[in-house]
């Protein structure tokens, strides 16, 4: 290895904190110097041993094993296939009542309000997005929505960070936010958003990035005719309630109505992480994302 490279390795060693591991990709990157065979060999043990000593909980480190490849691994469900993170040590439901969410229950009381600013506020679907991009033009799965308004988005926050133009005008739907037990795993991690879905409009069926989350929509505004199936079971929204699942859950949903469906989409901890397994995985998806983003670690390590 060069010495830019043993550098890395003795402060990934030494670190302790995500941030630590971010300035030590910085300088990696500052270097220059072209990636050594000896480096991207000795760099996934390193970085494994570096994950481990965060936390001592058997589920963290099986999925840490399983990640580095270390022990097997499969999905205890045939219909559930994150895309990005997979947590063995999680039962494999897909469905999630409010009353068995005592960190979410207590909100219930906050959908009306915040459904009636939310209503007010964005009603002429200005800001919108699509929520499926351009690139995705000619994906077999998603090029009839690529660059499409069929099914469009506005974030209220994203990457940790809020809209505050936005939020400026809807201050109930911040407080709401604010109280709710959104999952925190930076850089993906909390994400709000409103999602609307027009009339006609079908998503085909796809799996979500990871079960340590469970995401959950407040209802908006609910045409007749609109439905979601998760892991082969179709559902409406009622009103008054939040319709809560795992989206590594194989699923899809549809507007058969004749105006646009538009719901609050939020992101939530799984119920059965413990506090430590939460900052444990908060602190392994700063590490591994960094670490991967770096232009000098190879692709896949």
């Amino acid at each position: 290895m060069n010495p830019s490279e043993q550098r890395f390795m003795e402060a990934l060693r030494q670190a302790r904190a995500p941030g630590d591991v971010a300035q030590s990709c910085d300088a990696l990157e500052r270097s220059g110097a072209p990636v050594s065979a000896a480096f991207a060999s000795a760099l996934p043990p390193v970085l494994h041993a570096h994950l481990q000593s965060v936390s001592a909980h058997p589920a963290f480190r099986l999925w840490l094993d399983i990640y580095f490849g270390r022990r097997p691994g499969q999905f205890r469900s045939a219909s559930q296939q994150p895309l990005f993170l997979y947590y063995p040590a999680l039962p494999p439901q897909a469905w999630f009542p409010t009353t068995d969410l005592p960190a979410l229950a207590p909100l219930q009381a906050a959908i009306g309000p915040v459904r009636e600013e939310l209503l007010g506020f964005l009603e002429g679907g200005e800001g919108f997005v699509p929520y499926v991009d351009a690139q995705a033009r000619g994906d077999r799965q998603w090029g009839s929505l690529a660059d499409s308004l069929e099914w469009s988005a506005r974030h209220l926050l994203r990457r940790e960070r809020w809209d505050e133009a936005l939020m400026a005008g809807l201050p109930r739907t911040r407080a709401f936010l604010e109280e709710a037990p959104l999952a925190q795993y930076p850089p993906h991690a909390p994400e709000c958003f409103v999602s609307r879905l027009k009339p006609g409009t079908e998503l085909p069926p796809h799996h979500g990035l990871s079960n340590i989350k469970l995401t959950a929509h407040l209802p908006v505004d609910l045409p007749d005719g609109c439905s979601i199936t998760v892991a082969g079971e179709t559902r409406q929204w009622v009103p008054d309630d939040f319709l809560v699942f795992d989206d590594s859950f194989l699923h899809s949903a549809r507007n058969r109505g004749t105006r646009v469906r538009t719901v609050l989409i939020f992101d939530i901890w799984h119920p059965g992480l413990s506090e430590e397994e939460r900052a444990a995985l908060a602190h392994a998806i700063a590490v591994l994302d960094r670490v991967q983003a770096c232009r000098r670690v190879p692709p896949g390590t």
